[in-house]
């Protein structure tokens, strides 16, 4: 049978090039656990930790217990891992009854690797007793640890420090973990190798240190962390030895602070984040947020204003409700403002690489040519257009002439205005874009007057 090719030669290309987008609504909590050798979790309900086994005391479950009891909130939260190298494991009452410890790490291929360590206990014994067993078990095992009995404590420790090492306890058992010794910058690092689809960053720690290093590791890669702290320094105007104030000398655009008297046992950072990441960038803003189950602070209104002359977000009663007030990072920006930078940019980096694949699959190339140069400029255009119906960037208006005032203008070469050389390095320069932020109203001013007649 003849082939229809010598009668209709049909080619047809695709040009469905889908780019993954960074996300800019997901959040990751960074703090010390041995949940998992997994650096990075996913959960999408604080309880997820608690049947993981992690108290209900524990830092960690008290920043997500307030990530998801907000209305809105994220769908759900990244959970990072900071380094733990050893724990303690207390008998907190003797019975006859099943004592075990399940740990789990990583054999020298990176494959996981899991044993569990049963102690049962008997009528005779008392809570060291149990322990001792319990410990000698946990030695009997191939994991990397060494058990050490101490009357009803028992002392773990990771053989293989740095190491993946994962621990649950089931029976009348309680564990406490060992302060973590691995910095926050290595620890951030480690997670965003393993998964960097998150953007907003919140740290368990308190440790102005953590806070420091953290601050500096967000500015370097393009996240957006947000920290809280209940030192009164950061309302008192004569001093300048608190975090805020370190947070603003060093100009950080990335971080932003939040003064709140519960800031020990309550994340009101992890809430406004939560809240605000149910918006797309640029239709939020971080000021009067309504926030559920965090403390308001109670300030003077000396010391609100030296919260703001620092650029710390605060949590305040007004009448009969609180909001938030502020909403800006440590350099002053507006957080919603560096939130629709971020996305922006990457939306338009996006929709430029893809034009670019796109017609060098399709039609051979993008052409250095007027058209060529139109490609790139609808790459930022769609991208605007979008932030415009989203509402980041202001929609056209009109001034008090009647005269329209565009959402944004583009600026496109010439084929003939480039220079020679960059055409000969295949480098289109030039594209330039400015849009109007559509902002938000954060406080109003009204003056009137009561007349008789007019």
């Amino acid at each position: 049978m003849a082939n229809l090719d010598r009668i209709a030669n049909v080619v047809i290309s695709l040009g469905t090039l889908a780019i993954d987008e960074k996300s800019f609504n997901d959040m990751l909590i960074l703090g010390s656990h041995v949940l998992s050798t997994n650096r990075v979790l996913v959960i999408t309900g604080a309880d997820e930790l608690l049947d993981m086994g992690l108290p209900a005391t524990d830092p960690l479950y008290r920043a997500a217990r307030d990530v998801f009891s907000q209305t809105p909130h994220v769908a759900q939260c990244y959970i990072g891992r900071r380094q733990v190298d050893g724990a303690t494991v207390t008998v907190t009452k003797a019975a006859v009854a099943e004592y075990s410890v399940t740990l789990k790490w990583r054999d020298g291929t990176g494959t996981q690797q899991s044993v569990k360590a049963s102690y049962a206990g008997l009528q005779a014994d008392d809570e060291a007793a149990i322990a001792t067993g319990l410990a000698a078990a946990i030695n009997g095992t191939a994991a990397p640890v060494t058990a050490t009995a101490t009357a009803a404590d028992i002392a773990l420790i990771n053989d293989e420090a740095g190491k993946p090492m994962a621990l649950s306890v089931a029976g009348n058992l309680e564990m406490v973990l060992a302060a973590s010794a691995e910095s926050a910058t290595d620890a951030l690092a480690a997670v965003n190798g393993e998964m960097s689809n998150w953007y907003g960053l919140i740290l368990t720690s308190r440790v102005v240190q953590d806070v420091k290093d953290a601050a500096a590791w967000t500015e370097a890669n393009e996240k957006l962390f947000s920290t809280a702290s209940k030192d009164p320094n950061i309302i008192d105007s004569g001093a300048t030895s608190d975090i805020a104030s370190y947070l603003m000398e060093n100009q950080y655009f990335r971080t932003s602070a939040m003064y709140s008297a519960s800031a020990d046992t309550q994340y009101p950072e992890a809430a406004l984040m939560s809240n605000r990441f149910t918006y797309y960038a640029g239709q939020e803003s971080w000021a009067n947020v309504q926030l559920a189950g965090v403390a308001v602070s109670p300030l003077r209104e000396g010391e609100y204003i030296t919260a703001k002359g620092k650029n710390v977000t605060t949590f305040e009663m007004f009448r009969n409700f609180a909001v938030t007030q502020g909403g800006r990072v440590a350099a002053g920006e507006w957080i919603d403002v560096i939130r629709l930078r971020d996305q922006l940019a990457e939306q338009i980096k996006v929709a430029a690489v893809g034009a670019i694949v796109r017609a060098t699959n399709s039609t051979g190339k993008a052409p250095y040519t007027d058209d060529g140069i139109q490609l790139m400029a609808n790459a930022i255009r769609d991208p605007l257009d979008l932030n415009v119906r989203r509402g980041g960037i202001a929609p056209p208006e009109l001034d008090e002439n009647d005269q329209v005032i565009p959402s944004y203008t583009i600026g496109v070469p010439r084929a003939s205005q480039i220079l020679t050389n960059d055409k000969a390095n295949r480098v289109l320069r030039d594209l330039k874009f400015t849009a109007r932020l559509a902002g938000a109203i954060h406080t109003t001013e009204i003056k009137g007057s009561l007349v008789y007649d007019f």
